[in-house]
This record gives C-alpha cells, structure tokens and sequence, in this order.
C-alpha cells in the first residue's frame, strides 16, 4: 500500500505529537510504502525559514523534514505548481492513500484518504 503524505498532515502530526507511521502500522497487516513530493518538501522547507512564521510553525515544519529525512520516503514530483492540484492528478493516475486534513482536498479525492480522529488516532476514509 502507498500513502502519499500532505504538507498539512506531516504538520499537524508533528504539532500533536502523532505518531502515524506506527498508528498505520498497526491498522494495515500489508506493507505501507510512503510517498512525500518535492513539492511538499518545498512547502515545509519555505515554512521553516519564512520571517513571518511563528516559531511553532518554523519549529513544527522542521521537525516535519526531519521526520519525512528520517522515514527514507520515496520521493515523487508532481509537476504542477499547485500542490493540491498536483495531489488530486496523482491520486487519479496512481493507487494510493493520500494522507491529508484539507477539507477542500479530501473532497477532490476520489480514493481513500487517511485522517487524523480525535488526538492520537488516524483512519481511512
């Protein structure tokens, strides 16, 4: 199984302490192959040196490269300048889980999409 991660889910699990590599370990009894963008990468990568953003957003977004460093993801391009746009085309063209908080971008997805429930839990949906 592939999940490709967003930037607003690699954010919002480092900021709440979630551990989604292990949460999905634990419901899916198959392999899970993690997809991360280069333009997510970018994304975080922006957040961290941004002058405007506050220090737990600069915080949270490097922690975010440094945990996607660490999980050795296969890396993608989604040749678009928009990112969402990008996600929603690869998702039609490729199976894969997206992992994603955006309300907007959980709509344009066709397939399954895994979710943060609650404050420590994810799921599909």
């Amino acid at each position: 199984m592939k999940i490709l991660l967003d930037t607003n889910f690699v954010l919002t699990c480092v900021r709440q302490g979630i551990d989604f590599i292990s949460l999905a370990d634990e419901i899916f009894d198959v392999k899970i192959e993690w997809l991360v963008a280069d333009e997510v990468i970018e994304e975080l990568r922006m957040l961290s040196m941004r002058k405007e953003s506050k220090g737990k957003e600069k915080e949270a977004a490097k922690l975010g490269l440094e945990l996607l460093e660490r999980l050795d993801a296969e890396r993608i391009r989604l040749k678009n300048p928009n990112v969402d746009d990008g996600i929603v085309a690869y998702s039609q063209n490729h199976d894969v889980v997206v992992a994603s908080l955006d309300k907007g971008l959980k709509k344009r997805i066709k397939g399954k999409i895994m979710t943060i429930q609650g404050k420590n839990r994810i799921n599909i949906v």
